[in-house]
């Protein structure tokens, strides 16, 4: 899948696993990327090296707040001349901790990190969309619907959120030709499982037994389906979630 020529992609969240797939086929395009980091510069610069530094500029700064949010879209808009796309790839668990023993500050941050800073971005990037049109994509997790994990309440609360965010703003932005979709990935083999969820890896191979195809997706899965979405293919998809997790829950 290929995005059109000239488009203006900002991609939130570039660092991680699954935003540094999407950033890789991005590079492949004849379009003007912005790669947005939290902390993991070093990742980024290590691309950048290797790939055209005029069609692809560094972003950074927190996307936990309406500010901090609004600055990034901003700054991406200043050096692209606009945008036509957003994508949000961001969002951590600040401690693996039972439902039981959640603190009122990790739940707080939670909520910001995967709930409130992806409305604002959505919230601003929109604003400038209104001319021309253009697509939102959100990530959401495919356990959102079934209650999340008793380790992960506030990140799997976050992500309900997203989804009801998801289809209320494709209404919305359906008056000006705003795409507004989201991919929830299931078990797919990643930093996050592998060291955020403290998952060994016979534990890993252990639930990736349980989905049907009889593995754990890769960050490439996620990636395609970002691209599709992106493409003139998905010109006609607005308010959906859509899993990308080997049938898992069927």
């Amino acid at each position: 899948m290929t995005i059109e020529k000239g488009k203006r992609i900002l991609l939130v969240g570039a660092s991680g696993d699954l935003g540094y797939a999407v950033l890789e086929r991005l590079s492949g395009c004849d379009i003007l990327v912005g790669a947005h980091y939290c902390h993991n510069r070093s990742r980024l610069d290590q691309f950048l090296a290797r790939e055209n530094r005029a069609k692809i500029k560094l972003f950074s700064g927190e996307v936990s707040s309406q500010s901090g949010s609004r600055k990034i879209v901003q700054s991406f808009k200043k050096w692209a001349g606009g945008i036509d796309g957003l994508i949000q790839m961001s969002g951590s668990v600040s401690h693996v901790r039972h439902w039981e023993d959640l603190n009122q500050g990790d739940w707080d941050r939670d909520i910001a990190v995967n709930l409130s800073g992806p409305f604002f971005l959505a919230q601003e990037a929109m604003k400038h969309m209104k001319r021309e049109g253009g697509k939102v994509i959100f990530t959401s997790t495919a356990s959102a619907s079934h209650g999340g994990g008793g380790n992960s309440m506030a990140y799997g609360t976050a992500k309900a959120g997203i989804e009801c965010i998801t289809k209320g703003l494709a209404r919305e932005g359906a008056k000006q030709n705003i795409l507004v979709n989201a991919v929830a990935p299931g078990l797919i083999m990643t930093k996050f499982h592998r060291e955020q969820m403290h998952r060994t890896k016979k534990q890993l191979e252990e639930r990736a037994r349980l989905v049907p195809l009889k593995r754990a997706g890769s960050p490439e899965d996620v990636a395609g389906m970002v691209m599709y979405l992106l493409s003139p293919a998905g010109n006609y998809i607005t308010g959906h979630i859509i899993n990308v997790s080997g049938g898992d829950w069927l």
